[in-house]
């Protein structure tokens, strides 16, 4: 009897997960709950916007993206397929966030919760990705899955995210604009490197890997579209908190609600040809078991 594709995840991977996770947790209580976790960049501002930011994220954080974590993980220990991708998912998510917040200012008093997230959820995601046989993956779903729309959203993801961040770079480049970036501009230094050097890889690579057969996409795949799903929620709520804590509408974030529209659609779609590629050799009914990622997709795909 051949092996499946993807064995469960390890002991030492599923307990660092749940550190990372725990550190997460902690975190985003501490950031929405107590308003010392965020100083305020230096200036006269009206409003800590950078704590009304990080406030939407974690919220997204807590109420989503650790659930997410912790179910997949379960399924995945059961030998769920679709668990076990979509965990590693969330792992990339905890590894962009946390990292940022750990290499940006402030220094605040979460500092060590942040580097231990995502010191911890480094090495449970490669122990992740080491666990799957992608050739095996590949051969058993690869006919299945909704390639082409996944690498056309990959690949879109790609070159505009970039773009998006080029544009400023490149002139404030040329123009001579050089030296110590301070205060809120220091934050978004480190998001541009994250995005160009994270980010816009994993998307560039899913997209061409896919569209090449290759077994690689197929496990990029999954984790681009969770992380995209979660990111695209934390990114929306972060605009409209940043938005209601100084006045503003609501309705500020619904452009960067496309983001985990398309994210949540591809996901369900791909999770359910994952499953029926499952059953139809003989698999049995493991695929998606977890409801709160059901949940999560098939709200994007409203």
């Amino acid at each position: 009897m051949a092996s499946p594709p993807i064995q469960p995840p390890s002991r030492a991977a599923q307990a660092l997960a749940l550190v990372s996770c725990a550190c997460a947790a902690a975190a985003s209580l501490a950031t929405l709950l107590w308003s010392g976790s965020f100083p305020a960049p230096p200036g006269a501002a009206p409003f800590n916007a950078a704590l009304a930011e990080a406030r939407g994220w974690s919220l997204v954080t807590l109420l989503l993206a650790l659930p997410l974590l912790v179910s997949c993980m379960l399924g995945a220990r059961s030998g769920s397929r679709s668990g076990h991708l979509a965990w590693l998912g969330t792992l990339a998510y905890l590894v962009y966030t946390y990292l940022e917040l750990a290499v940006a200012p402030p220094f605040s008093a979460l500092y060590l919760l942040y580097v231990l997230a995502f010191a911890c959820a480094i090495p449970a995601l490669v122990m992740g990705v080491a666990a799957v046989d992608a050739a095996a993956l590949e051969q058993r779903v690869g006919a299945a899955l909704p390639r082409r729309s996944i690498a056309a959203f990959a690949l879109a993801v790609g070159v505009l995210l970039p773009l998006a961040w080029l544009k400023e770079i490149v002139a404030q480049t040329f123009a001579g604009e050089l030296g110590w970036p301070a205060g809120v501009a220091a934050i978004g230094h480190v998001v541009h490197a994250l995005d160009l050097g994270l980010q816009a890889p994993l998307a560039l690579a899913t997209g061409v890997l896919l569209l090449r057969h290759k077994p690689g996409g197929t496990v990029l795949a999954p984790i681009l579209l969770v992380n995209s799903l979660c990111m695209g929620l934390a990114l929306t709520a972060m605009v409209v908190s940043s938005a209601l804590a100084s006045g503003g509408s609501p309705f500020a974030g619904a452009p960067f609600a496309v983001i985990p529209l398309v994210a949540g659609a591809l996901a369900a779609h791909f999770f359910r040809a994952l499953e029926a590629a499952g059953e139809s050799q003989g698999g049995s009914r493991r695929g998606l078991r977890f409801a709160a990622l059901k949940r999560a997709a098939g709200g994007g795909a409203k």
